[in-house]
């Protein structure tokens, strides 16, 4: 089985990763798994899809075994005032409202902040991926993005007890599965798929048919 280094430390990201990956017959593995440690490439940019590309080149440029796939994400918050708008810079946001970033801090951040607005927040996602690869001397990267809408994600005021470790939203997040609200915590593997792991499989699919060594 064809292998693809995935790009992060994240546990919720490589556990997503993984699943993904080997739906599509290819064999994910981490950092941990090798028993690598690389340094973290440096964010620059704006999008999720530009950082995810700055990060896969990042980390490329230090591995050469296989390609290398990294990943960004943003959200948007609806009907927020621009102090109570993380601009899809939630670590640094949860940090100025709380001290430090950690998950619970966000947990608490965020389901404090949709208290504020009446209980939820409509909200949408962004996950921007990037594959990246060496041919020769070069290093080639293609990424792509997957986007959710508002109407299917809001942020709550009162958290799941369940826990992602990496996802601070994942308990204060409800996804409509099935035309039924659920935290996003919660979800089954199944519900997931049908929430947005397809979505992100399909892409990424599409990433991997453009890598010719894959």
């Amino acid at each position: 089985m064809k292998k693809i280094l995935i790009a992060t430390t994240n546990p919720g990201k490589i556990m997503t990763a993984k699943k993904i990956l080997e739906w599509l017959g290819v064999e994910g593995v981490s950092f941990s798994d090798l028993g690598i440690s690389l340094n973290e490439p440096e964010e620059t940019k704006a999008t999720a899809e530009e950082i995810a590309v700055e990060k896969a080149l990042g980390y490329a440029r230090q591995f050469k075994d296989f390609p290398v796939l990294a990943r960004d994400d943003t959200n948007f918050l609806v009907g927020v005032s621009e102090e109570d708008d993380p601009k899809n810079h939630n670590k640094e946001f949860v940090a100025r409202k709380a001290g430090e970033y950690t998950d619970e801090n966000g947990i608490k951040v965020f389901s404090e902040l949709a208290g504020k607005y009446g209980g939820e927040i409509p909200c949408g996602f962004d996950w921007g991926y990037a594959l990246a690869w060496h041919d020769g001397d070069e290093v080639r990267v293609v990424s792509g993005l997957a986007t959710t809408g508002t109407e299917k994600t809001k942020i709550v005021s009162e958290a799941s007890p369940a826990r992602v470790p990496g996802f601070c939203f994942a308990p204060v997040m409800k996804v409509l599965v099935n035309g039924e609200w659920k935290y996003d915590a919660e979800l089954t593997d199944k519900e997931s798929w049908e929430a947005y792991w397809n979505l992100q499989a399909e892409m990424i699919r599409g990433l991997i048919e453009k890598c010719p060594v894959l």
